[in-house]
Order: C-alpha cells, then structure tokens, then sequence
C-alpha cells in the first residue's frame, strides 16, 4: 500500500508539473499552493521593498508563474488553495535589514484569498465556479476529513454559505483591509469577486464587511484520521479520477478535456427550472453521483434574521435577483445571469 504524500506550499511551475506526473503515474499525491503565490510575483517590487515580502515558501521572480499554478488547479495537478497568513508590521520586517535572520517570515493572505481565486481563476478563464469551491473549500474538507459536515451544501451538513457577488469588484488596500498589518502585498489590485454574507450553522457572522459574530458561537471541529477521499484510493476501493492525458494536450484540443470527472464537486446549480419553483420545493433532485451533486436548497427559505439583527434576507437577495451560491437564476432582473456557488 502506497502511503499518501501531501506537498503543501507549492510556488513554481516545476515543482507543480512533478505532483501531476506523480498522480498521473498513479501515486496518491495532493498539492497546496498559497494566495501569495497566485496572487502576485516579485516582478516590479523593488529592492528596498522586498524585505516586506519574505515569506516561505518563496514569492517567485516570474510574472507568468500565478498564471501557471492557476493551470495546475485547473488541471487538478494541485488540489487546495491556503492562506498560510502570518502578518507582521513593517518595522518587525525592518529589524532584518542588516541581518537576514531577523527577518518574521510570513505575509497577509486571509482575507483576500477567496477574491484572488476568483480573480486570477474564474475571472481569467482558467476555472470553472465549481472548481473554485473544490479547490477553496471542499477539497479540504475532504482531505482533513471533516466532509460532510464541512464543504457541502445539503440537509444535514452544517448550514456553512458564503454569499458570492462574482460581479462586483474592490481594490485591495492596508487602509481597508481588516489584517493586523500596516501593509498588503496585493496593494492597490483590483479583483473581482466579493464576498457578501458568511452564515455559519445559519447565522450571518459577516455582512458586507461587518463582521457580527457572537463569543462563544465557535466550536472545535475534529478532524479524524485516515480520510475516505485519501485512503480509498490508496486501499483500491475507488479509482482515482486523475487523467491521463497530459494537461497541455487538454488545453491544445487532446485528450478529454470534456470528459474529466470532477468527483469532489458537491453543488448542484439547476439551470432548467425557474427560481420559484425550486424554493417551493417542487423539483425533482438529481441522483447522486450526478457531476455537481450537491442537491439542496429545497425546504423552508424564509429569510429570517437571526440574533444579530442582520440586514440580509434570503428572500430579499432572490427578490432583487442577487443569489450567487447554491442556486441558478435563469433570468433575473437586469437580464445578466448569476449563480450563488
């Protein structure tokens, strides 16, 4: 029995193609990159500012290299998307300057790692919405093996939405941003992607920036050895979905690009039936093991508030034709199509 790898930080290209060799060759391999490493390259910083910057691993030189650990998510040689935030001030970086040891490794990354996915992914052309949930939320939950409580939209995981507006856009800034730093990496980029409520367990903890979380709300999630979605391809109870066809013969038109199974998908986002219906409960689900096989928005969606006195309502947000995460909505007013993934 092979014993699983997990290579967690990757940040070139190189390092990127051996995890999809390794799983293309059968090896039950699974790759991280971070959001400063999609996010930006070290291109155009200059000397004196790239003290701010040290973190491991490494931010690359290269300006192409965010763009081809994007590919690799896309081809799902890499897996997962982390934030490995560690911030610090910049007089706590100036205290290396003589002495490259005294250096506090680490950089933001948090907060802007959902809009940088959906930026340099979904935005350029390189994912798809549904792999943006894989690769930021559900295949983690998988491998830390707290799915499906975790990274799944249905009756009985924990009600865990994210309300995603993929139209809007903000400018990343240290005057707006919520980090305890006096400095963002990313300063001054403009992403699209914006996220609009954080319900946890069905309570709105964020609105619109706000946050509006209540002490004791928490609660420690265990995380059990020996998850299935690791170890029942490595025992052979599953097949592995990995292709073997080469990434670039998928983007040049070879292989079956069309064909690739994305089995950790778990949103189902019908685009048949109108909105209402849904809500009423009236359709009829998809059969498990369907593509994007997370069924469920169906029961009672009254848009109540919750304890905090939010202003946000389901209903409200399906009346102005705002959804953007477990359902599709066909034709909402303006005539743009938009989806809650």
């Amino acid at each position: 029995m092979k014993t699983p790898l997990f290579v967690s930080g990757l940040t070139s290209k190189s390092s990127a193609e051996l995890v999809g060799r390794a799983r293309r060759s059968g090896y039950c391999v699974f790759g991280e990159t971070l959001a400063s490493s999609i996010g930006r390259s070290m291109s155009g910083v200059s000397k004196a500012e790239r003290i701010y910057y040290i973190t491991s691993p490494p931010i690359r030189e290269s300006a192409e290299t965010p763009r081809q650990l994007m590919k690799s998510l896309a081809y799902d040689d890499l897996q997962l998307t982390g934030s490995d935030n560690c911030t610090f001030n910049k007089e706590h970086k100036a205290k290396g300057k003589g002495d490259f040891t005294k250096i506090p490794n680490g950089v933001n990354g948090v907060e802007d790692r959902m809009s940088l996915v959906w930026e340099k992914g979904v935005q350029a052309g390189l994912l798809d919405p549904c792999r943006f949930v894989a690769v930021t939320s559900t295949n983690a939950a998988k491998i830390f093996n707290i799915y499906p409580q975790k990274g799944r939209i249905a009756v009985g995981s924990d009600a865990d939405i994210v309300i995603w507006n993929p139209n809007a856009t903000r400018t990343i800034s240290k005057d707006t941003h919520h980090q305890a730093c006096d400095f963002n990496i990313f300063e001054g980029m403009t992403v699209h992607g914006v996220c609009e409520f954080v319900l946890v367990r069905g309570r709105i903890c964020a609105e619109r920036g706000q946050v509006r979380v209540a002490e004791g709300f928490g609660r420690f999630i265990p995380t059990p050895v020996r998850p299935p979605f690791v170890y029942d391809i490595i025992e052979g109870k599953v097949q592995s979905a990995v292709q073997e066809d080469h990434p670039e013969e998928r983007q040049n038109g070879g292989g079956n690009s069309v064909a690739k199974k994305f089995a950790e998908l778990d949103i189902q986002i019908p685009i048949q039936e109108p909105i209402s219906a849904m809500l009423a409960g009236n359709l009829a689900m998809p059969a498990e093991g369907s593509m994007c096989s997370t069924p469920s928005v169906r029961g009672r969606v009254d848009g109540k508030h919750d304890m905090q006195q939010s202003s946000f309502s389901i209903s409200e947000e399906l009346d102005r034709g705002g959804v953007r995460a477990c359902i599709k909505v066909k034709n909402p007013p303006g005539g743009k199509s938009s989806g809650f993934w």
